[in-house]
């Protein structure tokens, strides 16, 4: 976690097996997985309810890929 101004900015980092396929806005719509080969686990809900959870509290969520590097930012206001 660090602090950038007014924002305390959270990060996630992953590195999947392969490389991810997919766009960051297409990962983030609902029902989208990153592996399409899972077919027993998750509904492809868990990015977009994040999402929607950090935007409640007035923050931001960012998403990035390289290759097969994942990264989520969650960015919430600093309350002094």
């Amino acid at each position: 976690m660090q602090r950038e101004a007014d924002t305390a900015v959270i990060s996630f980092k992953n590195i999947s097996r392969d490389r991810l396929n997919v766009s960051v806005d297409e990962l983030i719509e609902r029902f989208v997985r990153g592996d399409s080969s899972r077919t027993t686990e998750g509904s492809g809900l868990g990015l977009n309810i994040a999402r929607s959870l950090v935007e409640l509290q007035n923050g931001t969520f960012r998403l990035s890929i390289d290759g097969d590097l994942f990264k989520a930012e969650v960015c919430l206001p600093v309350i002094p």
